[in-house]
């Protein structure tokens, strides 16, 4: 049994949590509801032992976590925990590895493992998705891939946190059936902290969080705030606003958008609905200027569009705070647009009062808002503009019923005041109610949708025919130089193998002199891109942050400022034949051992790379080094360095939609302006790295981090046939080139 007994939670001081007291039983499913800010994720914490209690205590089946870390650790075993975003709880880029990671931090050796991550696998639908890369996945995957890097621990209760908010509804269908098989047939216990009502209806019980009442999710407010005052000019109803005309845009090679034609017209609520990756988001970013388009023209008013036209709020808008003050943030739009401070504290006002909130927060910090506020101002950071049409791109998500209703009612009201609205979201039955017009996107191309009620379908591109929504967000491919590719005959090489390769052609490279050397070069070089499935754009794409320090190197050797270059130019000032060989041969070493490091990115995962580091370096933990500590430390700071940059354009994107002008002004104001980027980033990045390290602590990574290193793994035997043939010849060529 898990039971809280007059559990109390306090936060600086304040009482978040005050006497709770229930208890959860093996094979049942328990729905935890109440408004945002109720203390849900807290209770939620507190019963898998993320976070310990203030008063009261958390014991499950007699184990308490506040009497030690063993118990703590215990408890964690017992009660698996899955939170809302799967981003913050993956920590590795291979699927078998993500998986693996807790029943690795319980001890278990790698045929046990094995067998539990095959198990989860089946059990969360992800049958034979092993080698497949975690950024690659779907949303819906990716939920799903979070839950089964739990389930492999074989808990015995699990804590659910809006794991299906952020999903479309075909995959929170597939995700509500599983919870009732885990809880119905293999006698889990479940606590699903949620606002879905259909969630909800599965439950087994429901209990209310600080005596939360569920009203409609459909409700409209009707105390939604003062009109607005209309510096912009609005069109008369049914006039179009914005327009997309054979607008076409790729990215990467694949072809997002195909033709694209789109009236957004005033008065009108427009719903958008579409598949993770489908380009919804593209989409928005080109209709508010943020994004320019391959072919076609994107209007506002008639005019070209710019940024700061249209007023964008994209996925957690929260996350673009920067000021020390909710006015400022809210300011900060209108600032960008020229409106003189008397027209700015009229706009701030307006905006803040439509979105329910007083003026009695302007000079509170908005990092300290409760989730809600918070919601509710970066809103109304966004309608400050005044703008004449609005793009909201999943408004709704994890918000509670009279989050939704709020949300709701502004999209219906500025609709009402003649503007164009366009709502981006996975939720179709949630929105169509409220909609005018439903369009979807598939395969580059808009296509409307019957408003037929909740069973809308639309059909995917591979043939399924679901409600079709966003799922999380589409990511990019995970590494430090390339994406990894799996499949490849490199990526079937052990990791130590290709590391220890990699440094011995090192030296090979810069010890070539002979002609025989440098052609035994290029030809590994060539054979190592070739199993990695790498071309040479590859490489050249890899050498641009480098390109202009290779330009330097070249011209550097080749002119000669001391007069003696062998063709005189001017003055003491000659070109150098022989120095322009030298540089030449430099930067094709430099590129070599790029194209190397390259394929060995392209070919190893993260999680592989610091596997093998931890492995090579396994004898000096005999001289007290913390090599396994080292090796996750080298792990999350690889799969960091994708997120970050995937953050800061994320950001920046959304500071720009808010009239943010990165390339005008002098130096100084280049560096302000560039605060409102750097500022959240890190707050977000420590956020961020804080759930991380949480999500870890539950699955056990305490249990290892104090020292426990991977169990010793024999090179197979065609790594070992690998490895000394290429350091015999390796050896060969070096040695000739050496004694040369």
């Amino acid at each position: 049994m898990l039971d809280l007994r007059e559990v109390s939670i306090a936060y600086d001081g304040a009482v978040a949590i005050g006497g709770v007291s229930l208890s959860i039983a093996p094979g049942e499913i328990v729905a935890l509801v109440g408004a945002n800010g109720c203390g849900k994720s807290s209770l939620g914490r507190a019963m898998c032992a993320a976070q310990l209690v203030d008063g009261g205590a958390v014991v499950v089946d007699g184990h308490d976590p506040s009497l030690n870390e063993l118990e703590r650790l215990r408890v964690r075993e017992l009660v698996g925990y899955v939170r809302q975003d799967p981003i913050d709880q993956i920590v590795s880029s291979l699927v078998f590895d993500e998986v693996a990671f807790g029943p690795r931090n319980l001890g278990l050796d790698e045929d046990e493992v094995a067998r539990r991550v095959d198990e989860a696998l089946n059990l969360s639908l992800l049958h034979g998705f092993g080698q497949r890369v975690t950024t690659e996945l779907s949303g819906g995957e990716q939920q799903r891939l979070a839950l089964a890097g739990v389930l492999a621990m074989r808990p015995r209760y699990m804590v659910l946190d809006e794991p299906t908010s952020q999903l479309d509804p075909s995959a929170r269908r597939l995700m509500r059936g599983l919870f009732t098989m885990l809880s119905h047939e293999r006698g889990m216990g479940l606590v699903l902290i949620t606002h879905d009502e259909d969630e909800i209806a599965i439950a087994d019980r429901t209990i209310a969080c600080g005596g939360f009442d569920v009203r409609p999710p459909n409700r409209v407010d009707a105390d939604l705030g003062d009109r607005f005052v209309r510096h912009a000019g609005l069109e008369p109803a049914g006039e179009v606003v914005v327009s997309l005309d054979g607008v076409g845009f790729s990215r990467g090679g694949r072809t997002i958008l195909d033709g694209v034609d789109l009236a957004l017209l005033a008065g009108e609520l427009t719903i958008l609905v579409g598949a993770s990756g489908a380009g919804k988001s593209t989409l928005s970013s080109l209709a508010a200027g943020l994004l320019d388009p391959d072919t076609g023209s994107v209007r506002v008013c008639g005019r070209p569009t710019a940024p700061g036209m249209v007023g964008v709020a994209f996925q957690q808008p929260e996350a673009q705070f920067f000021h020390e003050t909710v006015f400022d943030e809210v300011a900060f739009a209108p600032r960008n647009a020229g409106f003189d401070e008397g027209e700015v504290r009229v706009l701030v006002e307006r905006a803040i009062g439509a979105v329910g909130l007083s003026p009695d927060v302007f000079d509170r910090s908005p990092f300290e808002l409760s989730g809600g506020q918070a919601r509710r101002v970066a809103i109304a950071s966004v309608i400050a503009l005044d703008a004449p049409a609005y793009i909201f791109d999943e408004p709704s998500a994890a918000l509670d019923a009279e989050g939704r209703s709020f949300i709701h009612g502004l999209a219906r009201r500025l609709a009402g005041e003649g503007r164009a609205v366009l709502v981006v979201t996975h939720d179709l039955p949630e929105w169509e109610r409220l909609a005018d017009r439903v369009l979807a996107l598939e395969g580059g191309v808009l296509r409307p949708v019957a408003l037929e009620g909740p069973e809308t379908h639309v059909v995917r591109s591979d043939g399924v025919d679901a409600l079709k929504g966003a799922s999380v967000r589409s990511q990019g491919p995970m590494g430090p130089f390339g994406g990894y590719v799996a499949g490849t005959v490199l990526a079937h090489v052990d990791a130590r193998v290709k590391i220890s390769l990699l440094l011995v052609a090192t030296l090979g490279v810069f010890t070539a002199s002979a002609p025989l050397e440098w052609g035994f070069w290029f030809v590994a070089l060539a054979l190592t891109m070739l199993g990695a499935h790498m071309g040479v754009r590859d490489v050249l794409r890899g050498m641009r942050p480098a390109s202009i320090i290779l330009m330097f190197t070249l011209v550097a050797n080749l002119v000669s400022c001391d007069g003696h270059g062998a063709i005189p130019l001017a003055g003491p000032i000659a070109l150098d034949p022989a120095g322009g060989m030298r540089g030449m041969a430099a930067v094709a070493r430099i590129l070599m051992l790029v194209g190397f490091s390259l394929a060995v990115s392209a070919s190893t995962t993260a999680t592989q790379i610091s596997d093998a580091a931890v492995r090579m370096l396994r004898p000096l933990a005999r001289l007290g080094v913390p090599v396994a500590a080292l090796g996750t430390v080298l792990s999350l700071a690889l799969r960091f360095i994708p997120l970050v940059s995937e953050e800061l354009a994320r950001i920046r994107l959304a500071q720009r939609a808010r009239g943010a002008r990165f390339d005008e002004g002098g130096l100084v104001r280049r560096i302000r302006i560039w605060g409102s980027v750097l500022t959240p980033l890190m707050v977000g990045l420590f956020r961020r790295a804080d759930r991380l390290a949480e999500a870890m602590s539950a699955r056990c990574y305490d249990a290892s981090s104090s020292g426990r290193l991977p169990v010793p793994r024999p090179l197979s035997r065609r790594d070992r046939m690998l490895l000394m043939v290429s350091l015999a010849l390796m050896a060969a060529v070096i040695g000739a080139s050496l004694i040369g």
